[in-house]
């Protein structure tokens, strides 16, 4: 097989197959922790209409090794940008009921410095025993908004290699000896 380009991604050989082969049942679901020191427990929830009882991962900052249940909540995802620029991507969750939930967790950490945390696991909907892709993606929260009964957040990585490293701009003038 050859290789197959889409937005910039190639799908090697090996993951055509994998996907070829994959199970017709299997569903591959989005499972969010929203997490701030000021709640009393994380806030956990998955893209679907039915709750998920998951266990998570070995590492997991809270409650490692553990099932626990994500309530089901289909969202409005728009996933991170594919692309080359240097912005950090980031990935924005809206639902249009969620409203009372996220207003009291708002207001409980008014006032803190601290940020918001929310990470991003993928199961499987036929093998729940752990994510199926490690580690799971960790974002920190950009915005929150709550609007009557609506509510959305959007969330980047804290991406400290976007920056220039040196953090110096090499000038030809200051610095005569670099070639072309």
């Amino acid at each position: 097989m050859a290789d197959i380009v889409r937005k910039g991604v190639t799908l090697t050989d090996e993951l055509q197959e994998a996907a070829a082969i994959a199970p017709l049942g299997r569903a591959m679901l989005y499972a969010y922790e929203l997490w701030h020191d000021s709640l009393a427990e994380p806030i956990r929830f998955v893209n679907d209409k039915a709750a998920l009882l998951a266990t998570l991962e070995a590492d997991a900052p809270r409650d490692a090794s553990t099932e626990v249940e994500f309530l089901a909540c289909p969202l409005d995802r728009a996933p991170p940008e594919e692309s080359d620029t240097a912005a950090s991507p980031s990935v924005s969750l809206g639902r249009p009921d969620v409203s009372g939930i996220l207003k009291a967790a708002f207001d409980a950490a008014r006032g803190t410095l601290t940020t918001w945390t929310l990470i991003e696991r993928l199961y499987a909907s036929d093998n729940t025993s752990g994510p199926a892709m490690l580690p799971p993606l960790t974002y920190e929260l950009t915005s929150g908004d709550v609007a009557g009964a609506a509510g959305k957040v959007a969330a980047s990585y804290d991406d400290d290699a976007n920056i220039a490293i040196p953090a110096i701009t090499f000038k030809r003038s200051e610095y005569p000896g670099l070639q072309r």
